[in-house]
C-alpha cells in the first residue's frame, strides 16, 4: 500500500465536501443539535402535572382542641406543602367534577380530602385502636406509569412533612401519626407497565420513521434516474401517482403495525383496551402525512447523501419532544410548545388513548383532525410540486 496513493484518495474524498457546502454544514452542525437537544430534554424532571384538589377538610378552629390549641387544618397544610414546580394544582369544590376532569384527559390526577379529614386525624391519635386512619383519595389516571410515580412520590412527600412539622409541635412520634392513601384508577392501574406506555409510541415512531425514509431516498433515486420524469410525461397524473405512493406505503405501514403489535401482545402481554381498528386508522393517517413530507424533502435533495441529511431533523425532534420515551411534562417548559408543531405528538397520543384508556373518536377527535391536516396538506403540496416540476 502506497501512502502518496492513498492520500490522493483522502484527499479527493475531502474535497466533495468543497462542493457540497450543505453537508459539510450538516456534519458540522448536527452532531451539535443532537447534544443540544438531547441534554436539555432527556432525563428531566417530570414538571407542569395537571392535578385538581378537592379539599372538603372543615379543619380545627383555634380553641376548640386542647391538644392543638391554635387549631389545625390538615389538609390545608399538606396541600400547600406540594412541590408547585412539579404539581400544577388548581383547586376544585366538587369531588365528582374534578374526577370527571381526569377521566376526560385534562388532568392526571384528582386529590380528595373528605369534610372530617382533620377530626379523624385527631380522634386516631387520641384513640388509636378505635378509630381507623384519615384518607386520602388519590384519583390517577394510571395511563402514565412515570406521571403515577412522579405524584404519588410528591404526595408522599408533602404528607410526611406536614407530619414531621406537626409532630415536633407536639412533640409525638410521627409513625404514630399515620395517614392512609386510597389510590382509584380512573384507566390503568397499579399493574400498567412502562411497556404498555411504550409500545403505542413505538409503533407511531416506527411507521413515521419508515415511511419517511423510505419515499425520500425513493424519489431522490427515481428522480435521478429518469424514472419520476417518465412518470410524469405518462398520462397518469400527478395526483394519481402522490395517491399511489401513499396507498403503498400506508399499506406497508398497517402490515407493520400489525407485526409489532402482535409481537409485543404474544411477546410482551401488553394492554390493549380499545379499539384496535381506530388504533390501525390512526397509524393509516400518520403515514399518509410523512409520506407526503418525504416527497417535499425529497426535492431539495439531489442524491441519495443529500436525501439522509433531512431524517435526523424529523427523527430527533420527534423522538425527543412527541413524548415517545418520556412525558411532555417531562421537557422544559420552553421548549414545550414545539411538540405542538410535530405531527408525531398526535399520533402518539391518539394511540395510547386508544390502547390504555379505550377512548373512541368522540375523545380523540382533535387528534384525528390534526393528522388528517397534516396528510391533506402534505399531499397537496406534493401534487403541487410534481406539477411544478412537471
Amino acid at each position: 500500500m502506497r501512502l502518496r496513493r492513498t492520500l490522493a484518495f483522502s484527499r479527493r474524498a475531502l474535497l466533495q465536501f468543497r462542493h457540497d457546502r450543505r453537508t459539510f454544514a450538516f456534519v458540522l452542525i448536527m452532531p451539535l443539535l443532537m447534544i443540544l437537544i438531547f441534554g436539555y430534554t432527556f432525563g428531566g424532571d417530570v414538571k407542569g402535572i395537571a392535578v385538581e384538589v378537592v379539599n372538603h377538610d372543615t379543619g380545627i378552629p383555634s380553641g376548640s382542641s386542647l391538644l392543638l390549641p391554635d387549631g389545625l387544618f390538615l389538609a390545608q397544610n399538606i396541600t400547600q406543602h406540594l412541590d408547585e414546580d412539579i404539581l400544577s394544582v388548581h383547586t376544585n369544590t366538587d369531588g365528582e367534577a374534578a374526577r370527571q376532569i381526569v377521566r376526560e384527559g385534562k388532568a392526571w390526577v384528582a386529590i380528595l380530602f373528605p369534610a372530617n379529614f382533620t377530626q379523624n386525624f385527631l380522634a386516631s391519635l387520641m384513640t388509636p385502636n378505635t378509630v381507623s386512619s384519615p384518607k386520602i383519595e388519590i384519583y390517577l389516571d394510571g395511563s402514565n406509569p412515570t406521571i403515577v410515580a412522579a405524584v404519588l412520590k410528591e404526595v408522599t412527600q408533602s404528607v410526611q412533612t406536614t407530619l414531621q412539622e406537626l409532630s415536633a409541635s407536639l412533640n409525638i412520634s410521627e409513625v404514630d401519626m399515620p395517614i392512609a392513601f386510597e389510590q382509584v384508577y380512573a384507566y390503568g392501574g397499579g399493574e400498567t407497565r412502562f411497556i404498555d406506555y411504550f409500545a403505542p409510541g413505538v409503533v407511531c415512531f416506527a411507521i413515521m420513521m419508515v415511511t419517511t425514509m423510505i419515499t425520500i431516498i425513493l424519489f431522490v433515486n427515481e428522480r435521478r434516474n429518469g424514472t419520476l420524469q417518465r412518470l410524469l410525461v405518462s398520462p397518469a397524473s400527478e395526483s394519481e401517482i402522490v395517491v399511489g405512493y401513499a396507498l403503498a406505503f400506508a399499506m406497508i405501514g398497517v402490515i407493520q403495525s400489525i407485526v409489532v403489535l402482535v409481537a409485543a401482545i404474544l411477546l410482551f402481554d401488553i394492554t390493549i383496551v380499545g379499539n384496535i381498528f381506530l388504533a390501525l386508522v390512526v397509524i393509516l393517517l400518520l403515514a399518509f402525512g410523512h409520506q407526503g413530507l418525504g416527497i417535499l424533502l425529497s426535492a431539495g435533495a439531489k442524491n441519495e447523501l443529500q436525501a439522509i441529511q433531512f431524517i435526523p431533523l424529523i427523527l430527533f425532534p420527534s423522538i425527543l419532544l412527541a413524548g415517545l420515551f418520556w412525558p411532555i411534562e417531562s421537557i422544559p417548559s420552553y421548549l414545550q410548545p414545539l411538540s405542538y408543531i410535530i405531527p408525531l405528538r398526535y399520533g402518539i397520543d391518539a394511540e395510547r388513548s386508544i390502547m390504555l384508556r379505550g377512548w373512541g373518536i368522540s375523545e380523540i377527535w382533535i387528534d384525528i383532525l390534526v393528522l388528517i391536516v397534516f396528510a391533506v396538506l402534505t399531499l397537496s403540496a406534493s401534487v403541487l410540486l410534481l406539477k411544478r416540476k412537471n
